[in-house]
């Protein structure tokens, strides 16, 4: 078994794309954290962040949800977030170029 620490990295536009692609199979992922940061200095921005579950569908972790302008919200709290095989989180932000997300975790492969 295998245990490797990543990141990734996501500037938002106006359309979900893949934060953490589909996980593998016979892999795991535990989040660290999921962060969203508004690079903006003026504006606010609202941001949506979800699990697309690959057997049982979507749940949002975060819907319309407001980054204040030089600000960043912990999306997962204080809490881990569990993929499993074929599971993926996805991100969006209302404004272009305004949020840019980032996400640490651990991939263990079984």
């Amino acid at each position: 078994m295998a245990n490797v620490f990543k990141n990734a990295y996501l500037d938002g536009t106006g359309s979900l794309q893949d934060l953490i692609p589909a996980i593998s199979a016979n892999h795991e992922v535990i989040v660290l954290s999921l962060r969203a940061t508004n690079v903006d200095g003026t504006n606010s921005a609202t941001v949506d962040v979800r699990v697309v579950d690959g057997s049982s569908g979507d749940s949002y972790i975060a819907k319309g949800m407001t980054v204040p302008a030089g600000a960043s919200l912990e999306l997962a709290g204080n809490s881990k977030l569990v993929l499993m095989a074929t599971d993926k989180i996805q991100a969006l932000a209302s404004a272009t170029s305004d949020i840019e997300f980032f996400a640490s975790y651990l991939e263990i492969e079984d």
